[in-house]
């Protein structure tokens, strides 16, 4: 087939999404498809006329821009055959604050948080704690704040100085899973480790740092499956499509929902953990991804 990929863009997220975006290209080239990548940085009047052009659209866009659910607006307005969701489900997985509101609407157990705008706001809520924007991605956009003392830090500045909307969680400290989803059936859970003294930020998502455990061994079984129960309901209601990723922190026994990654959201790179997750489930790359646009 031919396949047009949607990369690059000109979000924070723009580096890794060439990556992904690279990566998918040879591993569907080496199983015979026609694939070029069209960088989303020509913008949206040059991409119409390269999607007309190919028989599947597959974006790998990071960020906001291939995250909010405005891409795929696009996409199904041209009716073509796309790897994605529906635009309403991606943008409210996309805007954590949206998503918080969504998990206590439907019962899914979350860390307390409260909306914010200032620093005040964020003393009064307590420590330890998390400050993130609502539209932030990849852990760019994300501060911890142990005390008082972590608000001097020029990344909550510069965090709080964004357009946007923003708002501190509890810190929880646990073990790091996530469940990916593909076409509604969850993968094998896969159990994060970061280095010592470190967090699953940017840097460490990306350098290979990071260890990465499918089936998660300090996860007992039934918590597993709850939390494969969890992410599957998530993609179903949002309607998340091709495939999605669920990220759950355990604490005492008990799963917080941390955040849904749409499509967009979910690495594809070699380092990635949706891809590990199918190799777990016993697909190479390229088979994952063959049953990735096979529901296009």
């Amino acid at each position: 087939m031919r396949i047009l990929i949607i990369a690059g863009g000109s979000s924070s997220e723009r580096k890794i999404s060439l990556i992904s975006g690279r990566a998918v290209r040879d591993a569907l080239r080496g199983r015979g498809h026609e694939v070029k990548i069209f960088d989303f940085k020509k913008g949206v009047a040059h991409l119409e006329k390269a999607v007309r052009a190919h028989d599947i659209t597959f974006p790998v866009m990071h960020g906001r821009e291939g995250e909010d659910g405005n891409l795929y607006s696009f996409l199904r307005r041209t009716k073509k055959p796309y790897v994605g969701s529906d635009p309403k489900g991606a943008r409210i997985a996309f805007d954590k604050i949206l998503f918080k509101k969504y998990c206590g609407k439907s019962g899914i157990p979350t860390a307390t948080w409260r909306t914010i705008k200032s620093l005040h706001d964020i003393e009064q809520f307590g420590f330890p704690s998390v400050l993130k924007a609502a539209s932030g991605g990849s852990s760019h956009e994300v501060a911890l704040l142990h005390t008082a003392e972590d608000l001097r830090d020029l990344k909550v500045k510069k965090i709080l100085k964004l357009r946007d909307s923003f708002f501190v969680e509890e810190l929880l400290n646990g073990i790091e899973i996530t469940i990916g989803v593909l076409h509604g059936k969850a993968l094998p859970v896969v159990e994060i480790t970061p280095p010592d003294g470190g967090w699953f930020d940017y840097e460490n998502k990306y350098s290979g740092r990071s260890r990465e455990t499918p089936f998660a061994p300090s996860v007992n079984g039934a918590l597993q499956k709850k939390a494969q129960k969890i992410s599957e309901s998530i993609h179903r209601d949002l309607k998340l499509g091709n495939y999605s990723r669920t990220d759950v922190i355990v604490r005492d026994g008990k799963l917080h929902v941390l955040e849904t990654n749409t499509p967009g959201g979910v690495g594809l790179t070699p380092e990635s953990l949706f891809p590990k997750a199918g190799v777990a489930a016993g697909m190479s790359f390229g088979e994952l991804l063959e049953r990735v646009i096979a529901g296009a």
